[in-house]
């Protein structure tokens, strides 16, 4: 009878540790796996930021160039000779109209705009806008 005493003991000793030993391993199984997802989701996250920082930089290169161009100064002398008349020292505006079957006339518009000084016109431009626009329909 003693023995089965002690062999009861032994089993209920044994299938205690059992079952503590399956809660400890269930619990960690548990933890490692929440990290696990936690860890994917974070990776997934670095991944999007990284396509959208990609996105990002391609958008800051172009309007880096178009910054970049429109500040050139060919950009700046076209507008400024498109928009204001404006023209470098020395520089005469030719027209050349075309005359029905008689050829190319060639005029030569050496007038009061042409002898401006463009710091006159940027003068004109700011405090006396008539006589701006008189000089650019010359």
């Amino acid at each position: 009878m003693r023995t089965e005493r002690t062999w009861l003991r032994s089993i209920t000793k044994f299938g205690t540790v059992f079952v503590i030993g399956v809660a400890v391993l269930f619990l960690l199984c548990l933890g490692f796996g929440r990290e696990y997802l936690r860890n994917r989701e974070i990776e997934r996250n670095i991944h999007d930021l990284q396509v959208q920082n990609d996105e990002l930089s391609g958008k800051q290169l172009t309007a880096l160039s178009v910054i970049q161009s429109l500040s050139s100064e060919y950009y700046l002398e076209g507008e400024a000779r498109a928009k204001h008349g404006l023209a470098k020292a020395g520089e005469e505006e030719v027209v050349i109209q075309q005359a029905g079957t008689a050829g190319v006339a060639i005029t030569d518009t050496r007038n009061e705009a042409a002898s401006t000084s463009n710091l006159l016109r940027w003068y004109y431009y700011f405090f006396n806008k008539q006589k701006f626009a008189e000089l650019r329909a010359l």
